[in-house]
């Protein structure tokens, strides 16, 4: 039997919205799934109706973004949610169930964001190479416009 399921990614202002509408529509939410990506936490929720899969992806969440909780609509949320807040360090707001950062019990603070030194110095790389990008751009355009100034 293959299952039927469906991947879109989402603006993290639209997840709000398209749960109503799953609600009202007869959804179930089926679970939220996280992953420490480059640019941040990646979240996934699922929900699912009549063997039919609905992936909503929102990339790049940062611990400053408040991302809301669908608890008061999809109570079966909360193991997901507070997973999410303790291991990834996800700011959910509004949890009706919120275990305070305490639903499990951890050595260390949002274990799942933790990245090897190889991966900090690819990253720090990355960003240093962007940011000369960034200022030799920057250079190039006021040297343009100097010129451009010139020969009024």
């Amino acid at each position: 039997m293959a299952i039927d399921q469906h991947f879109q990614d989402i603006q993290l202002s639209e997840l709000r919205a398209i749960a109503q509408r799953r609600n009202a529509e007869g959804w179930r939410a089926v679970q939220t799934h996280c992953v420490n990506a480059e640019e941040g936490i990646d979240i996934t929720y699922t929900f699912e109706r009549e063997g039919i899969y609905e992936n909503f992806r929102i990339r790049g969440v940062q611990k400053t973004d408040e991302v809301p909780s669908l608890q008061d609509m999809f109570l079966g949320l909360f193991p997901f949610e507070n997973e999410a807040h303790d291991l990834f360090g996800v700011n959910m707001i509004g949890m009706v169930l919120d275990f305070q950062g305490a639903f499990y019990d951890l050595a260390m603070k949002e274990p799942m964001t933790v990245i090897s030194p190889e991966q900090k110095a690819a990253r720090e790389k990355a960003a240093k190479i962007a940011a000369a990008k960034a200022a030799k751009a920057k250079a190039a355009a006021a040297k343009k416009a100097a010129e451009e100034g010139e020969g009024e």
